[in-house]
């Protein structure tokens, strides 16, 4: 049986979120795709024309273009990137769906769960300051979790985009009947940790894991797990034993 795994980054990211999954998964004979979503990985003005439907519109090319090379596909994703593998395991049937600290949502007012305050008026708040610009991430930020991206401005536009795709995608998620592995840590301060719970609980599928990863170090946002020197070798083990366990079976 011949395996595809699609590897989808993050919101603002870059395929550098993934790629140490792709090395241990082609090292099990896996076709491996490690996609770059449209307005990312070029500059930030590009990243400002693409919305959603782009992303989504990606996800489901590249899905198509795997799954026409192998057997099964496993959908496999950070962040908005995890988001995404929920939506195409929604749609197609899909092997196995990993989602790795993916949002159904990003702020709630009760309980008080958000990274900043403005965001739930980002609607507004984008006609008003479609820019605003970010503390960079210093050097002990990036040894500890490297990363690659847009990381000196939020785009309130793309904000407002995302949030929407996250909405669609809560509506979405219980058709999905693959099996599930969701994993996050539990100190994230990106997506609210219920989020993990809220995937659980609304997929349809039968065999449904959820893993929380502890983080101790004070200096990073805790999201990136798939590079964090804490939790990226038991990220790559637990997702190299959930293609593993969906081979078998599908034999």
């Amino acid at each position: 049986m011949k395996v595809g795994c699609l590897l989808i980054h993050g919101w603002t990211g870059s395929p550098f979120e993934m790629e140490p999954l792709v090395a241990p998964l082609e090292s099990e004979g896996y076709v491996v795709r490690n996609i770059m979503l449209p307005g990312h990985g070029t500059t930030f003005e590009d990243f400002q024309t693409t919305g959603w439907g782009d992303w989504e519109w990606a996800a489901h090319k590249e899905y198509e273009a795997l799954a026409a090379q192998v057997d099964v596909v496993f959908v496999i994703g950070l962040s908005m990137g995890g988001t995404l593998a929920l939506h195409l395991a929604s749609k197609y049937p899909v092997a196995g769906v990993v989602s790795l600290a993916a949002p159904l949502f990003l702020y709630s007012l009760f309980p008080w769960q958000m990274k900043d305050w403005r965001m739930p008026f980002t609607p507004i708040i984008k006609h008003i300051k479609p820019v605003f610009p970010l503390k960079r991430r210093d050097a002990e930020h990036l040894r500890i979790a490297p990363w690659v991206g847009y990381d000196e401005f939020v785009s309130m536009q793309q904000l407002h985009e995302l949030m929407k795709g996250v909405k669609k995608v809560r509506g979405e998620v219980d058709a999905i009947s693959a099996p599930v592995l969701a994993i996050q840590a539990p100190t994230d301060k990106s997506v609210p940790l219920e989020n993990i719970f809220l995937i659980a609980k609304k997929v349809a599928s039968k065999e449904i894991t959820v893993k929380l990863l502890r983080i101790e170090e004070k200096v990073t946002g805790h999201h990136v797990i798939t590079t964090h020197v804490e939790t990226s070798a038991r990220v790559i083990e637990l997702v190299q034993g959930f293609v593993k366990r969906g081979i078998y079976t599908k034999l």
